[in-house]
């Protein structure tokens, strides 16, 4: 602590590493209630170490605070979200936003989205959720936010997971691990990554991830998350033990962190239903519990544990579930005045992707296409240079349609992936 007091930048840090206790410790040396700045991070210490006063005193910060108010907002909008009260989140993310808007704040801009993204999919919003985390994708490409593209990234697998788009949802959770966030971002772009492998019937390589995101998730609920994301990965191992274990130990961390023990619910469901197959063992007053937290993640456990939810719904208990969607979807290119990117129901925002639509058009057009052609078409041009120009155009063209193998590099040959429908309208 200096002269001034306790370095109010050196706690958020602190926060942002998961070390609640240390960060809560620094700010209990200098204490300063009627600092908003103080207020928001004690709360949010004191929430993530499981007390619900936390979130009162970020209810205080936002309403006290003058200048930035916009983090402050959208800080009180993510504990509420993480509380379950997911109207009341919406609210405050709004509020956010607005802050950022009038201040030409992109970041924070993008920040608000991403969270109302996340308060539409808890909330069963599936399409209202994706296009809120595209268009936080979107600004992110436009403005070159490369801090925040892991948590973007992660809504969006998020998303797809829920509609039960898993081929989309490993490529995002792919994008998101392999970025260089900081350990918390990391935590939770490598828990996206498991839980989505282990959604596509790959747990063993679902396992490895989560247990790398539990070692960088120090203490909390930050840790009660990532248990309850492998207790499941346990569990579709047929470890029973473990994962009763890991679910045991989640709950008692997950207080405040609503979608988490919604999860872990859902596993003890499964367990007591496999102990007990013929009256479930109390695995539907479980589902219960769950369902009243909300739709998320129910919705995308019913591909993790199919005949839970199939026992479920011969008992009387409707649950909403995602169904496997098509792992290559028809792209269709409006090329109109408005150029417009649909992939299945999906519409793309085009917004920060260079010339990605012009390459997908041209080869639509044209059919396979040798790269010298192909940089002569777009730039007209194939000097030194034009290749790596290229190369980076058809990786867009991948980020937009989340699929890898969209547009095939082969030799000095490009081409559009055949076994996708496309086309072409004017």
């Amino acid at each position: 602590m200096g002269p001034e007091g306790v370095d109010l930048e050196a706690v958020r840090l602190y926060l942002q590493a998961g070390r609640y206790m240390e960060a809560e410790a620094a700010l209990d040396l200098d204490p300063r209630p009627a600092d908003p700045e103080w207020l928001r991070l004690k709360g949010w210490a004191r929430w993530h170490l499981g007390d619900e006063r936390g979130l009162q005193m970020v209810e205080r910060a936002a309403r006290m605070v003058r200048q930035g108010a916009g983090w402050v907002w959208q800080d009180l909008g993510a504990l509420l979200f993480r509380a379950g009260r997911w109207q009341e989140a919406e609210e405050a993310l709004k509020r956010a936003l607005d802050h950022f808007l009038a201040e030409d704040d992109h970041l924070g801009r993008a920040w608000a989205l991403h969270g109302l993204g996340v308060a539409a999919l808890h909330r069963g919003r599936l399409t209202r959720a994706l296009e809120r985390a595209e268009e936080a994708w979107a600004l992110v490409r436009m403005k070159a936010l490369g801090s925040f593209r892991g948590r973007v990234l992660t809504l969006l697998s998020s998303v797809h997971r829920a509609r039960g788009e898993l081929r989309e949802a490993l490529f995002r959770a792919r994008q998101a691990a392999e970025g260089k966030g900081d350990a918390d971002d990391r935590a939770v772009a490598l828990r996206s990554l498991g839980t989505a492998f282990r959604l596509a019937g790959r747990p063993a390589l679902g396992k490895a991830r989560l247990e790398e995101a539990l070692k960088l998730s120090a203490e909390g609920a930050r840790r009660g998350a990532a248990l309850a994301e492998l207790s499941a990965c346990y569990l579709a191992l047929g470890w029973k033990r473990e994962a009763r274990r890991a679910a045991g130990e989640a709950l008692g961390l997950l207080d405040t962190h609503a979608p988490a023990r919604s999860r872990v619910l859902v596993v003890l469901a499964e367990l007591a239903r496999m102990e007990s197959p013929e009256d479930g063992g109390g695995a539907l007053a479980l589902l219960e519990e769950a369902l009243t937290i909300g739709p998320y993640p129910l919705m995308e456990e019913a591909l993790g544990f199919p005949e839970l939810f199939a026992f479920a719904e011969r008992n009387g208990l409707r649950l909403p579930k995602a169904r496997r969607a098509p792992d290559k979807p028809k792209v269709v290119l409006e090329d109109g005045p408005e150029r417009r990117l649909w992939v299945g129901r999906r519409s793309v925002p085009l917004e920060g992707s260079g010339r990605a639509f012009d390459l997908l058009a041209l080869l639509l057009r044209e059919g396979p296409l040798h790269w010298r052609e192909a940089a002569l078409r777009l730039w007209g041009e194939d000097g030194p240079g034009v290749r790596e120009r290229l190369h980076m155009t058809a990786s867009r063209v991948r980020d937009l349609l989340a699929d890898r193998e969209a547009v095939r590099w082969r030799g000095e040959v490009l081409s559009l992936d055949s076994e996708r429908r496309w086309d072409l309208r004017h």
